[in-house]
């Protein structure tokens, strides 16, 4: 073997490594995208528990006033009414967690997707050129000098 092709066969081989990196730190990056989708489904579900838990605040705080001013709780169309305001203000605001939740994950599962889809193409273009090398290092077409 010539010195020209020992330096092409070196070339080919580096470059398959290189691939072999680039094909990891796309894996690497996906996996973090699915950490970061898995965080925003925790981080919602905390946020829809702490405006449930402020919501039965509310409607205790509004029980202990009108109580204390004598009024029978279920009595008053305007207590009633307070109450089913805040309810739906409260269901309102959890129907937004879970979309904005929703929506956060999406967009990290999709950069997870797009990720996994870079490691593919880059191990497929590390193989492709490699074999090209191979190709054009020991089968020269005939005709040619």
């Amino acid at each position: 073997m010539g010195m020209g092709i020992e330096l092409q066969v070196v070339s080919m081989i580096a470059g398959l490594a290189s691939a072999q990196q680039q094909r990891k730190a796309f894996e690497l990056e996906a996996q973090s995208y699915k950490e970061q989708a898995d965080l925003a489904k925790i981080q919602a579900g905390q946020q829809e528990a702490e405006r449930n838990r402020k919501l039965r605040i509310q409607l205790a705080a509004l029980g202990t006033a009108m109580s204390s001013q004598g009024v029978a709780l279920g009595t008053s169309p305007s207590v009633s009414a307070l109450e089913k305001d805040e309810i739906q203000i409260a269901k309102n605001d959890i129907a937004s967690i879970r979309l904005m939740g929703m929506s956060s994950r999406r967009k990290f599962e999709l950069s997870a997707a797009g990720s996994q889809a870079g490691a593919s193409a880059t191990r497929m273009g590390g193989f492709a050129k490699a074999a090209g090398g191979v190709y054009s290092t020991f089968y020269k077409p005939t005709g040619t000098a």
